[in-house]
């Protein structure tokens, strides 16, 4: 009777100190150190891989039940994997990010003239009793389209005496909001450069857009029925502009893939009418390199967590 009374003591003792233990733990605890990385990509999933440096062992049974991340109100990430161990001073979560949530979610972007909120939700369990959800959010503003801005040089022909055809430069896109099946409506206001002695009327002005060798849109269609640039003038020519949104998941895992990076190259065609009969002639293209911050945003976000229940 002694010995069960003596090992039931010992039991009550442990619990009284591993007890003790949590509390301090929890009083004593300090924000963990998180930083984020790119985990495995392809165009179906995105992941983005969160490790947690806890600075010291918790002994406290803990879980992950659900994670949620959002983009202007879109949904598009969600809780893959958590790897925490009560003895260990470190944990992981691994979050898996859908492509095409994602590009719905970059079209609210545009709708915002560019704005944007991030928030994460996360809710835990503690003990299989308590379960605290901890949110917090960053705001996130980049301007996209005032990175597309391209240019064409004009051809000198005949000794320089003649130049053909006129050069692009530089561009404006406007997005006009709206996607719908599968495509996305800007308007590209190109600035056109005649260096030539006299006037060259433009009756159409097409192109294509690459992104790291996809194509991802293009069109033309000048307004109006064309414009005439004046000799050594400039005049701003307005084209239809259309996005397919069904190639941008594969041209955002190419632009992770390469360290957030994506080479844009865009193919002019213009279109020159004179006496009643008409050319149309390529122009020389240009390459533009757009790079962006996404992860070092995040890991920006992360360092500055204001955690609330």
């Amino acid at each position: 009777m002694k010995k069960v009374v003596a090992v039931f003591l010992l039991i009550v003792l442990i619990l009284v100190l591993w007890g003790a233990y949590i509390a301090y733990a929890v009083m004593t605890i300090t924000p963990p150190v998180l930083t984020a990385k790119w985990g495995n990509v392809n165009e179906e999933n995105v992941e983005v891989v969160v490790d947690a440096e806890l600075g010291k062992v918790l002994f406290i049974p803990a879980s992950v039940e659900n994670l949620s991340i959002q983009f202007n109100g879109v949904e598009v990430a969600s809780l893959k994997e958590f790897d925490y161990s009560p003895t260990k001073t470190n944990a992981r979560i691994v979050m898996g990010i859908d492509p095409n949530e994602l590009v719905r979610a970059l079209e609210r972007y545009f709708d915002n003239n560019q704005h944007g909120e991030a928030s994460i939700e996360i809710r835990l369990g503690l003990f299989g009793l308590f379960h605290p959800t901890l949110n917090f959010s960053q705001e996130l503003q980049q301007d996209i389209l005032g990175q597309l801005d391209f240019k064409a040089e004009s051809r000198p022909v005949f000794g320089g005496l003649l130049y053909t055809p006129p050069s692009v430069e530089g561009t404006k896109v406007v997005w006009l909001g709206g996607a719908e099946n599968g495509l996305w409506n800007l308007k590209t206001y190109a600035t056109l450069k005649n260096p030539n002695s006299f006037p060259i009327p433009v009756s159409n002005l097409e192109f294509e857009i690459f992104v790291n060798g996809i194509k991802v849109g293009g069109v033309g269609n000048v307004s109006q029925g064309g414009v005439t640039i004046p000799a050594g003038g400039v005049a701003t020519v307005p084209i239809d502009t259309k996005i397919y949104s069904e190639y941008l998941p594969k041209v955002l895992v190419t632009h992770i893939k390469n360290g957030e990076k994506s080479l844009v190259e865009v193919n002019f065609y213009i279109t020159v009418s004179a006496g009643g009969k008409s050319a149309r002639m390529k122009l020389t293209s240009e390459k533009t390199v757009i790079q962006t911050d996404i992860m070092a945003t995040i890991n920006e976000a992360l360092s500055n967590i204001p955690l609330r229940e």
